[in-house]
């Protein structure tokens, strides 16, 4: 009985690690744009004809604890937070260290595996992209590299052999339908100018 061996192009686990690298970034970045909402802890709570909790009265910011904490990410999850015992002003005062980069990084970090799915998208997304690029990069290039240096010399001769014949056209012959459009073009090129 033969043997056989299945070979994996070393291109592929490559490519996968590429694409998981791009897509955290990718969902890291958008998690910036989370909001965070918090219900402060007050003892009396009441409730309407609806079920919904009233909150009513004031409170002391630096004396009042929170009593639930949570971040809505870019893609609708709501996610619970930890409370800790931390105070309402930890969430209003800039400075603290709710408010620093340090810890909201953390939730950042955190709230990207609760988009897993937007995670799992992104990476299949950007891994399909980069085994495509991989593998006709080359061929992409054979390709359009010459056709584009041939457009551009042909843009190119067109465009001065149209400004030559304008300009003899325009000296030469009046009735010219050359000369015709050359006005015409001078016209409504004064009438863009700011």
């Amino acid at each position: 009985m033969e043997k056989k061996t299945i070979q994996i192009d070393k291109n592929i686990p490559k490519s996968v690690l590429i694409g998981f690298v791009l897509a955290f970034v990718t969902v890291f970045v958008v998690e910036h744009y989370s909001t965070f909402s918090y219900i402060p802890n007050l003892n009396t709570p009441s409730v309407d004809n609806e079920g919904k909790l009233i909150l009513s009265g004031t409170y002391d910011p630096t004396t009042t604890s929170v009593a639930t904490l949570h971040q809505t990410t870019p893609f609708g999850t709501k996610i619970n937070l930890p409370t800790n015992g931390m105070m309402c002003s930890e969430l209003i005062l800039e400075g603290s260290d709710f408010k620093s980069y340090s810890n909201k990084g953390v939730l950042y970090a955190k709230s990207v595996f609760n988009d897993y799915k937007y995670l799992l998208l992104f990476w299949l997304i950007y891994t399909l992209i980069v085994l495509f690029f991989k593998r006709y990069r080359l061929k992409i290039l054979i390709l359009i590299l010459p056709i584009s240096i041939l457009n551009y010399n042909k843009t190119q001769k067109k465009v001065i052999e149209d400004c030559i014949t304008h300009k003899s056209t325009a000296k030469t012959d009046s009735t010219n339908k050359y000369n015709k459009g050359f006005q015409e073009s001078d016209k409504t090129a004064v009438k863009h100018l700011f």
